[in-house]
């Protein structure tokens, strides 16, 4: 249960810092998205960062039962 604790403090804390990056690196681009905007580009990038590592999670526990 720990772990699960964890690793929500970990994503949510990540949506909410690349929420706020965001906001202050896109007007140097000339793109001016709202807050909620923002925070829908970072969900979208955190469902994809999810299963990027689920997938390699799972490559390498594949790997290391092979060569046990």
């Amino acid at each position: 249960m720990r772990n699960l604790f964890e690793t929500c403090i970990d994503v949510g804390s990540g949506l909410i810092l690349s929420t706020m990056i965001q906001l202050f690196i896109f007007p140097f681009f000339d793109m001016y998205p709202t807050v909620l905007e923002s925070f829908h580009i970072a969900v979208i990038f955190t469902a994809i960062s999810i299963c990027r590592s689920w997938c390699w999670r799972t490559i390498f526990g594949r790997t290391r039962k092979k060569h046990v």
